[in-house]
């Protein structure tokens, strides 16, 4: 019989609701949860999704990351504006501060191991924020922006064209300069966290929809949410992730029998 692989194992950060007495479903109790559809698209493209609780014992994260190949920093709720220096303006924030703290220092320890990391709407934002860089509190404060948020629409039907910059690794993993994405958020990259460029952009109104690194580190970042659309472009950024977490895998496998 011939012997099945090992898949690659990836990490994915979770959502969380803090404890509310007044919640009757599911519990009152504080708790986090992972959408589907995101390990789902993790196991189609030939890995094994592990979930990641947003614990506060930040001395964990390295024992976390070394049970895994990559990671994926999931979507969500806001990043509180005090992790990139301002106040909370938007009357509409929904923040979990414990969550941007733990996922703040995975993504720094994933990059300083150059692990693969593949970034998704809030993800993109949370990244931007832990090197430096800045966000937009609400669409609806910059009147030169299209509506990016759900309204109007259901199930992430709403789609918009994205450019993409030729020659970035972004480019190089979908193979194209244009796509139409889905759009599901209110809050958007402002200022570009040093040492990341951009890589794709809201055709409409110019609104920032990919970074990555300057440098060959493994990360992607996208605004929309490639794993609740069919197209070949978006499975292919978790194909992309699955086999650099691989190589990252067999890299280490290497320096440890040197």
């Amino acid at each position: 019989m011939k012997q099945r692989c090992n898949p690659p194992i990836i990490g994915i950060t979770s959502s969380m609701e803090q404890a509310d007495k007044k919640r009757k479903f599911p519990t009152s109790y504080a708790f986090d949860y992972l959408k589907r559809s995101y390990y789902e698209a993790v196991e189609k493209s030939g890995g094994v999704a592990v979930f990641f609780p947003n614990t506060s014992r930040l001395t964990l994260v390295a024992d976390l990351l070394n049970s895994v190949n990559g990671l994926l920093i999931s979507g969500g709720n806001d990043v509180h504006p005090e992790f990139y220096g301002e106040k909370k303006k938007a009357g509409n924030l929904s923040v979990t501060p414990e969550r941007d703290l733990f996922e703040i220092e995975v993504v720094k320890e994933a990059k300083d191991r150059n692990m693969p990391v593949l970034a998704i709407c809030r993800g993109m934002q949370l990244v931007n924020v832990a090197f430096g860089g800045s966000l937009y509190q609400d669409s609806r404060m910059e009147p030169s922006f299209a509506d990016h948020t759900l309204e109007g629409s259901t199930i992430y039907k709403k789609r918009h064209p994205v450019v993409i910059r030729e020659h970035s690794r972004l480019f190089r993993v979908i193979g194209k300069t244009k796509m139409m994405v889905n759009t599901s958020h209110h809050q958007m990259v402002k200022r570009v966290a040093p040492g990341f460029v951009v890589t794709a952009k809201s055709e409409k109104d110019g609104v920032i929809e990919g970074i990555e690194p300057e440098t060959d580190h493994p990360i992607l970042c996208v605004q929309w949410h490639p794993e609740l659309m069919k197209d070949k472009g978006s499975r292919s950024l978790f194909d992309w992730l699955m086999r650099s977490a691989l190589r990252h895998r067999t890299v280490g496998l290497r320096s440890r029998t040197r």
